[in-house]
């Protein structure tokens, strides 16, 4: 077979056969055979297709451009290679050039004289492959070098092209400049390449790149060599006593572990090198020199295991990591499956483990809200700005003068978002509130495209969280979710991971935790399709007092039990097939066939494997029920606390003025013993209201602004 590599005219056309395809991957690569849909994808693109391509990490995603580059560079064609980290082009190019390939990357940690040497080649066609970050895009003097390549650009590659779906796990806005850069350039080739992405996102990626007619190929999702297993652990502590264990018992090779954060990358690297490990530490808060240097130690097996951020990793190829640790629960499947599947590479069992903590949930969903930021913040950041221009010095300042207040770490997104379309003027140590002069030098800020894109953040989460507490099998939890039709199945079972050996931590479930699952089932029955997780926690432990719900029999069926713990319980029986949520933008819980068997005494909910989340007291469940009762032990512990005379009497202002306008008693609104624990717990977060006793979702939906208003003596 043979297909046309079809240069637009006046170009050239150069015909090209499955062998001298495969000789190429031979002679330039030194590859005796190319991988399974590695040829299908370089036909198509030689042959002018657009072409999504879907690999798993190590599978050989890279290939599928580089070689129809060398093919292309015989007669004179550039590949420009779009990749959104330093660390990714620099492995990339590094490997190139010991083939002897012209390659270079135009990256900020080349100094301004390289970067002149490097668009002086560019323009004299010195480089086969150029690989830029897609921020690139935004400087002239790159465009204009761009410009005189014409008509010798053969090829638009953009890897990690997830980046560009708002659906995506990594979404990055200058990913969204590519469709204009196409427009322009009008390649007469194209690629995007991703290792994770379900059916929406890959055809997301088509439309914002406007292909038309693109090929898709998904190949290989399934890594028989990866073994996945879930512990439920304690704190930070008790993690880092986990992974010294599991990294001094591994099995040869290096391993690698993800943290959520910069601080749990230290702590976790001084114990390891506590217990005489050898090991280095990977995060953007290191300079560009300590993050080269930890990814070559890494590479030149002086390590026995790297701690890093998702910041690490991204077109990192070597084959004998034999041990992948999330000590943090990741943000999405997509990252998850991306991260562990750099472990394994050349084919040998490696094993992929998840640190959980309950508190992990928590994290992620303050990163999300931290990162990005609601309309309400950002607003109210730039009318700050607007009147006090004296606090663009200090953004913590700035953020005392902010509803909430804010976490600084909101503050600095919010900045960066504002900055980003043309609404603040960021000077270094100094941020101005403006106006876009130009609008057309700017994106446009869209703030509900910004809301959809936390809610799809928190839905994949939610994703991830079923993962860790699914009691089957963990292969085709993870498959099923990519797409993959032989894996559709919650009956498939596979040999590599802790539940379908029987290594997990599913136990008997006890008579109390199986009437309690039926007490919940009944529940979700009564209101199935109705309601999501966080209503009807609310009514299954009594903290949300609607009155709508008062004479429900099942309302209180897990009193006592906090929020936290009533949600896991759901998540538990999520994984297990005895609930559904639904996939729609408002996820609503009902019960399955298989919950029904339950209920009907048809099954033993020992036959389902659940792993049930550790039973805990909640002290924002408990509801006094006399005024002799003590509410919870939360109020019992800011007994101690004094009381604010002033701030009581702000608090019952603001009661007595909300009871008149929704002409109810006052009690309607919170209770006197309400009241004072607010007063004591004196609140400066929702979060942190949400746990004062007799605040229920309802109450704090309804007067949770006026309230920390209110406590903030606004």
């Amino acid at each position: 077979m043979r297909v046309k590599i079809g240069l637009m005219p006046p170009r050239s056309a150069l015909e090209v056969s499955s062998e001298e395809i495969q000789l190429t991957a031979s002679t330039a690569f030194g590859f005796d055979s190319l991988r399974p849909g590695q040829l299908e994808v370089i036909t198509d693109l030689l042959s002018g297709h657009p072409v999504v391509t879907v690999m798993p990490t190590g599978a050989g995603k890279s290939l599928c451009y580089q070689l129809p580059a060398v093919l292309l560079g015989n007669s004179g064609g550039v590949t420009l290679v779009v990749s959104p980290l330093i660390a990714l082009m620099k492995d990339q190019v590094d490997g190139l050039q010991a083939r002897g390939i012209a390659a270079a990357s135009l990256t900020s940690a080349a100094g301004p004289g390289e970067q002149a040497e490097i668009l002086n080649g560019i323009r004299a066609g010195l480089y086969t492959l150029v690989y830029v970050a897609p921020e690139r895009f935004r400087s002239p003097r790159f465009l204009e070098a761009l410009g005189q390549i014409g008509d010798r650009l053969g090829l638009l590659a953009i890897d990690e092209a997830h980046c560009i779906s708002a659906w995506g796990h990594d979404f990055r806005p200058d990913y969204r400049r590519l469709g204009q850069v196409i427009a322009q350039l009008e390649p007469p080739r194209i690629i995007a390449l991703t290792a994770t992405a379900t059916p929406e996102v890959r055809q997301d990626i088509a439309t914002q790149l406007h292909m038309s007619g693109p090929h898709f190929h998904v190949r290989g999702f399934d890594r028989p060599n990866l073994f996945f297993a879930v512990e439920r652990t304690g704190g930070t502590a008790d993690k880092s006593t986990r992974l010294i264990e599991h990294i001094q018992r591994r099995k040869g090779g290096v391993a690698l572990v993800y943290v959520a954060t910069r601080k749990n990358a230290e702590r976790h690297a001084d114990a390891l090198a506590g217990a005489n490990l050898r090991v280095r530490m990977y995060h953007a808060g290191l300079d560009d020199a300590a993050r080269i240097s930890a990814q070559e130690a890494f590479m030149a097996d002086k390590l026995d295991a790297i701690v890093a951020t998702n910041a690490f990793g991204m077109g990192v190829d070597k084959g004998d990591i034999r041990l992948v640790i999330h000590a943090d629960l990741p943000r999405s499947p997509e990252a998850y499956y991306q991260e562990a599947g750099r472990g394994g590479r050349d084919g040998d069992p490696t094993g992929c483990l998840l640190l959980f903590n309950h508190s992990d949930a928590r994290l992620q969903e303050f990163l999300i809200d931290s990162s990005i930021p609601t309309a309400e913040v950002m607003r109210s950041l730039w009318k700050v700005l607007r009147d006090r221009p004296e606090l663009g010095g200090d953004l913590n300042r700035l953020s005392r003068h902010l509803p909430g207040p804010p976490h600084q770490s909101t503050v600095h997104s919010s900045v960066r978002i504002l900055s980003r379309h043309g609404f603040l003027r960021d000077e270094g140590h100094y941020v101005t509130a403006t106006r876009p002069a130009d609008p057309d030098q700017y994106p446009p800020l869209d703030v509900e495209a910004l809301a959809h894109r936390r809610e799809i953040e928190r839905r994949k989460l939610r994703t991830m969280i079923e993962y860790a507490y699914y009691p089957r099998c963990r292969r085709e939890f993870i498959l099923s979710y990519f797409g993959d039709a032989d894996w559709q199945s919650r009956d498939r079972r596979c040999s590599g991971c802790d539940n379908c050996l029987g290594t997990g931590q599913t136990q008997p479930l006890s008579d109390t935790q199986k009437e309690e699952v039926k007490r919940l089932l009944q529940l979700i029955r009564r209101l199935s399709g109705r309601f999501g997780r966080t209503r009807l926690a609310g009514l299954a432990n009594a903290s949300d007092d609607d009155a709508r719900f008062l004479d429900i029999p099942e309302r209180g069926a897990l009193r006592g039990q906090s929020n936290r713990y009533v949600l896991d319980l759901m998540r538990s029986l999520d994984g297990g097939g005895l609930v559904e949520v639904s996939r729609d933008q408002y996820p609503v819980v009902s019960v399955t066939a298989r919950g029904q068997q339950v209920l009907d005494g048809d099954v033993d909910l020992d036959d389902f494997g659940l792993l049930l989340p550790t039973r805990k007291v909640g002290p924002k469940s408990r509801r006094a029920t006399s005024a002799g009762r003590k509410a919870s032990s939360e109020l019992d512990n800011a007994q101690g606390k004094p009381l604010d005379p002033e701030l009581v009497e702000r608090l019952r202002a603001l009661r007595t003025e909300l009871a008149a306008q929704k002409s109810v008693p006052a009690y309607v609104v919170f209770s006197n013993m309400t009241l004072e624990a607010i007063a004591r717990a004196r609140p400066t977060s929702t979060d942190e209201l949400s746990a004062v006793p007799g605040i229920g979702p309802s109450r704090l939906e309804a007067y949770g602004q006026l309230i920390l208003a209110t406590v903030q003596g606004r």
